[in-house]
């Protein structure tokens, strides 16, 4: 499923590009759990003997992902 893409005439005369993005957000399926705040996942990291920091900001387009699970 994709959402139309088109451009609406600005006043000036300029076109604006816009997405409807309403049927494709009518079939996303919502989270079905809360997140926690903050403050909870601080509270569960109390006593942890280990900490662990990723960056995966450069390793994104590096992960391979097994044909099929894309």
């Amino acid at each position: 499923m994709a959402s139309p893409f088109f451009f609406v005439k600005k006043k000036d005369g300029k076109l604006r590009p816009v997405q409807d993005y309403r049927k494709l957000n009518a079939m996303t399926i919502k989270n079905c759990y809360l997140l926690l705040l903050i403050s909870e996942l601080i509270d569960m990291l109390k006593g942890a003997k280990f900490f662990t920091k990723l960056d995966i900001h450069w390793g994104y387009n590096n992960i391979q992902i097994k044909e099929g699970d894309e």
